[in-house]
């Protein structure tokens, strides 16, 4: 790749997508003010650079390109958060002005902000480190007056110190280990917000090594611990905004304790094979390995949960089985849930996994035909069929699978999935000319490139005349937009050509879209775009009529900061001549001079 190419990659656009406008100011800021130092370079097969910033702190970064895409890395709490950062933003800049062999022009009023801001961290730090030298030198009894005077006034702090004492305390009283825990879990999920996530993070992570030490002093124990701070945990889980997986990650990582408790324990009375059939309902997430710890409980236990789960699923089954029952009784004819609708309420919810967990038994103990069984049972909808043909499928029972995908699409004709099913059946067994018939009514039903390209090549492989059918199929769609417009009474036959243009383009076919999209003929901004900057250099007259066309919809509804517009405005200038291009830009001022927004950010002329 170029460097001219790959500088292409870090348009301010592209960069914006990845941090967001706040991130991009704030590193566009950085990017200026000289923070950037570049360490290493590799603009070949892998492009990569690595800098160092300085700022409130001197973190190192790195932006690469992967398979086309921005990728970055910091060592900045934002980063590691998984954000990209205005650290990354600020060294992606940089380093497309090294690759355009421009130079960052360094700004004063934003190197004063950054030095600025450094210069605060690094007061709060000298604070920081003051204030700890203080303390250290202050006597145990003073010490802890302070402590105790704190927290009569600070509920919050009171509550930790309260928990830092049972802590100390738990070697001489491990019998206070579940109300401490369940303490420690505490949470008024109605004033939750995912900015707390972090801090209540941290109290859950406290939770592990309280359980790793109870695991060395007894295993049932910390079995017992590790399941009750699942289950509360799980509460707060279901409750809260965890957009940031903070509290899903030690969730997963408490039920590795779990598991490491039940292994240590070994093989459990049958009594606990009820137990994990409650925790397998109750874990909203599967935050453990189902197999690891069926293989740990013991065949007694696992005996019990299996006659347990099949207990449980026979009784939500026939529940759900007698509501449909009823509703069908209601309106008076055969009730079929019609493609994959289907209802999720609680109980609905609860039959789904029951039925999973079931299948999952049965398949693992060889049951195959009893599965089957289940999973035929109840046959009123099109996502059922589909669940067996797949089940066939895998259990490599190729015939049944496909004599069901014919069922299912006989019941179900409707249904895009069981169609899609069926369809791959006849394509992969050479069932040409049922093939060709299902993709013409996929076509006909919604007519989009996408089944277009898909029936051209059915044809082919059905010995269809691919140029006829591709003539027949635009005389459709043409007939199509002359009955659209006749329906609506648009004057002088003005036809909406949106669809057969996208199907030109879908085939590349630039100068053949350009031609139908010429007025009076309408399509949409989106195409027209699409032709325009897919048509060759000595076409720039064109493509700039199309830009204009699309330009002036955009403004419609274009509001500040008028992003769509001005990069329209763009990609048109950039097929101007200077003396064209300064009298475009005028006229824009002119016409939109209402719009004072929009005329500030025009490019100068």
């Amino acid at each position: 790749m170029t460097k001219t190419a790959l500088a292409k990659l870090f348009d301010d656009k592209a960069i914006q997508a990845l941090s967001g406008d706040k991130t991009f100011a704030r590193g566009k800021t950085y990017a200026v003010s000289g923070a950037v130092i570049i360490q290493a370079e590799q603009t070949e097969s892998a492009p990569m650079v690595r800098a160092e910033v300085q700022g409130t702190s001197t973190y190192t970064t790195s932006v690469s390109i992967d398979h086309g895409k921005i990728i970055g890395d910091c060592d900045c709490p934002s980063a590691v958060d998984g954000w990209f950062c205005k650290h990354m933003v600020a060294v992606a800049l940089v380093w497309r002005d090294r690759l355009m062999d421009t130079e960052t022009v360094i700004d004063e009023a934003a190197q004063k902000k950054v030095q600025a801001s450094a210069k605060r961290a690094q007061t709060v730090r000298a604070n920081r480190s003051a204030l700890h030298e203080f303390l250290r030198s202050r006597s145990a009894e003073e010490l802890a007056e302070k402590l105790i005077d704190l927290a009569n006034n600070e509920r919050d702090i009171e509550r930790e110190l309260q928990q830092w004492q049972k802590l100390k305390e738990l070697p001489n009283n491990p019998a206070n280990l579940k109300s401490l825990i369940t303490e420690m879990l505490a949470i008024n999920v109605n004033a939750f917000n995912w900015r707390d996530a972090p801090d209540y993070a941290r109290r859950m992570q406290s939770l592990l090594p309280i359980l790793q030490q109870e695991l060395k002093r007894d295993a049932k124990s910390a079995l017992a611990l590790a399941t009750h701070a699942l289950r509360r945990s799980w509460v707060v889980m279901m409750h809260v905004d965890d957009s940031n997986g903070y509290l899903g990650d030690i969730v997963t990582q408490i039920a590795d304790q779990w598991l490491v408790a039940l292994q240590r324990c070994g093989a459990q009375p049958a009594t606990f094979g009820d137990t994990y059939l409650r925790l397998q309902l109750e874990d909203p997430f599967g935050c453990f390995d189902g197999k690891i710890a069926e293989q740990a409980m013991g065949i007694a236990a696992l005996n019990r949960y299996r006659t347990a789960l099949a207990a449980e699923w026979r009784e939500a089954k026939d529940a759900e089985l007698a509501k449909k029952a009823k509703r069908a009784a209601k309106y008076k004819s055969a009730y079929r849930f019609i493609g994959h609708r289907s209802s999720f309420d609680e109980n609905s919810i609860r039959l789904r996994t029951l039925e999973r967990l079931h299948l999952a038994q049965l398949e693992a103990n060889g049951e195959v035909d009893e599965a089957l069984a289940v999973l035929r049972e109840d046959m009123s909808d099109a996502m059922q069929y589909s669940q067996v043909t797949e089940f066939l499928e895998k259990h490599q029972r190729t015939r049944d699978a496909f004599a069901n995908a014919e069922l299912a699409y006989k019941t179900f004709p409707d249904d895009w999935h069981v169609r899609d099913i069926l369809l791959g059946y006849y394509e992969r067994d050479g069932w040409t000319d049922e093939a060709y018939a299902m993709r013409r009514k996929n076509f006909d039903e919604h007519p989009n490139p996408e089944n277009f390209r898909h029936l051209l090549k059915a044809g082919t492989a059905a010995g269809k005349d691919t140029a006829a059918l591709r003539t027949e199929l635009m005389q459709v769609l043409e007939t199509r937009e002359l009955e659209e417009a006749q329906s609506r009474r648009i004057a002088n036959g003005v036809r909406d050509v949106s669809l057969r243009a996208e199907m030109l383009c879908s085939e590349r076919k630039w100068n053949e879209a350009l031609g139908l999209v010429q007025p009076p003929a309408v399509c949409n901004a989106h195409t027209l775009r699409k032709i325009a900057l897919h048509l060759g250099k000595v076409q720039h007259k064109q493509a700039v009529v199309l830009l204009e066309r699309v330009l002036k919809f955009s403004m419609q509804t274009a509001t500040s900061p008028y992003r769509e517009p001005l990069q329209l405005v763009s990609e048109i200038i950039e097929r101007l001549d200077a003396l064209p291009r300064a009298q475009y830009l005028s006229r824009l001022r002119q016409e939109y001079k209402a719009k004072r927004n929009f005329i500030r950010d025009l490019p100068e002329q």
